[in-house]
């Protein structure tokens, strides 16, 4: 599935998709239209622990609108690249209680998450439209708006 998504994350060709919710994925590439290319590969080198996975949610009202979950092979490169799935996937609920099921949900599918990180709409938008994503970050975990868990060390570091 080439496109803006995979440009954002800077995808090796050989990174296989998997699983693939077409609606998740639609509201994805709208999300990263404007999104600079490596913008969340960068991310995803920095902070994701080799041999694990990242998963990203992205809510509207008391729904997933968006997800990704990233496995990273054991040197650290993405290895696959799917969309959240089951029931955590089609149920409403909020973010907190969807998160925990999240992360769930990808260790029993994925493997290891070394990453959680699940925003409001608002606040995903204004974090990639954001000069100082830490600050935005901030202030989406001020307001309620984000739940990150599992977080790595490096991340905490950066955002502290």
């Amino acid at each position: 599935m080439p496109g803006s998504v995979a440009d954002v994350l800077a995808l090796h060709p050989t990174a296989g998709f998997r699983d693939i919710d077409h609606d998740q994925w639609t509201n994805l590439e709208v999300l990263l239209t404007d999104a600079a290319r490596n913008d969340l590969g960068g991310a995803v080198s920095t902070f994701v622990s080799p041999g694990s996975s990242a998963v990203l949610g992205v809510f509207d009202g008391l729904g997933l609108w968006a997800s990704l979950v990233i496995t990273v092979d054991d040197f650290g490169s993405a290895e696959t690249v799917s969309t959240i799935g089951g029931p955590v996937a089609k149920e409403a609920k909020e973010i907190a209680t969807a998160a925990s099921e999240a992360v769930t949900w990808v260790q029993s599918n994925h493997g290891p998450c070394s990453v959680g990180f699940f925003v409001v709409k608002a606040h995903a938008e204004a974090l990639l439209r954001a000069s100082d994503k830490a600050a935005a970050v901030r202030t989406a975990a001020a307001t309620g708006g984000l739940v990150l868990s599992p977080v790595p060390t490096a991340l905490a570091l950066a955002l502290a």
